[in-house]
């Protein structure tokens, strides 16, 4: 674990929070160049993903505190250090598509051509901000007899209300999210050298993602205080996944905002 990526003077640079500026930041270069070939001015990209940036780090971080309270029992004011990790992706991403797809409707702008254009830098953002959990030891994953388990030191903050007893040997959950970001990242820019639908990258993303979500869920571990969603034994992520899901189906099946002719 190296939640110090490294220190300038008095400054120290936290892995999770550089990563994450990272992700962001090669996001909206890329998403501006591809916007701008499917003729959506780069500027309007640029000032939707500030908006974006807002939501997700607010949705994202309200979703976590309040599923995992026993980590912040005590020490509320740490609800704010966002860089240091501790991010749940379904709650920033389901206001931003929301928020995203109103405010794209007010400026005249396609939603799902922006969608499109968007979409890889999702599954790039992913696998970059994973490796920065692992290194912060957020996100622990399951126990395990793996070659290839990890073990976080006794002061990882997620063994506090966490099942597990410190030095426990896991599977490096994280990596896994990571991995599935970059492949994500990778297919998405290569599926879109055809032509297809407007929207239908988007919901691609959406439909792999919520599948690899579901999977990769059986491979963590969540606090004893994580809210229970029903009787199902499903995690709460599981049953967005599910909604999610059917959502991209419904999307693809229906042929969402129609045929264009330009990829990027």
């Amino acid at each position: 674990m190296h939640k110090t990526l490294f220190s300038l003077g008095p400054l120290e640079i936290h892995s999770y929070g550089f990563l994450l500026a990272l992700s962001f930041a090669l996001g909206l270069w890329l998403a501006a160049r591809r916007a701008e070939a499917r003729g959506i001015p780069s500027e309007k990209i640029m000032d939707l993903t500030l908006v974006i940036i807002a939501c997700v780090v607010v949705g994202a971080r309200a979703l976590f505190v309040a599923a995992h309270p026993a980590q912040f029992a005590g020490r509320w004011l740490d609800v704010l250090k966002t860089w240091e990790g501790g991010l749940t992706m379904y709650g920033g991403a389901v206001p931003a598509v929301v928020v995203g797809m109103w405010l794209l409707r007010r400026w005249g702008i396609d939603p799902w051509a922006a969608a499109d254009s968007i979409a890889p830098s999702i599954g790039l953002g992913l696998g970059l901000t994973r490796i920065g959990c692992y290194l912060s030891g957020c996100c622990l994953g399951a126990p395990t007899e793996a070659s290839w388990a990890v073990v976080f030191p006794d002061s990882c903050y997620l063994y506090s209300g966490s099942p597990l007893s410190a030095g426990t040997p896991v599977h490096p959950a994280q990596l896994y999210a990571s991995a599935v970001g970059f492949f994500l990242f990778a297919f998405l820019m290569l599926l879109d050298r055809r032509p297809l639908r407007r929207g239908s990258l988007f919901l691609t993303f959406l439909l792999l993602y919520s599948v690899a979500r579901t999977l990769l869920d059986t491979l963590r571990t969540y606090d004893a205080t994580a809210f229970p969603v029903a009787a199902v034994p499903l995690t709460l992520n599981q049953w967005v996944s599910a909604a999610v899901f059917l959502f991209a189906v419904y999307g693809l099946a229906r042929g969402v905002g129609g045929s264009r002719t330009s990829s990027a």
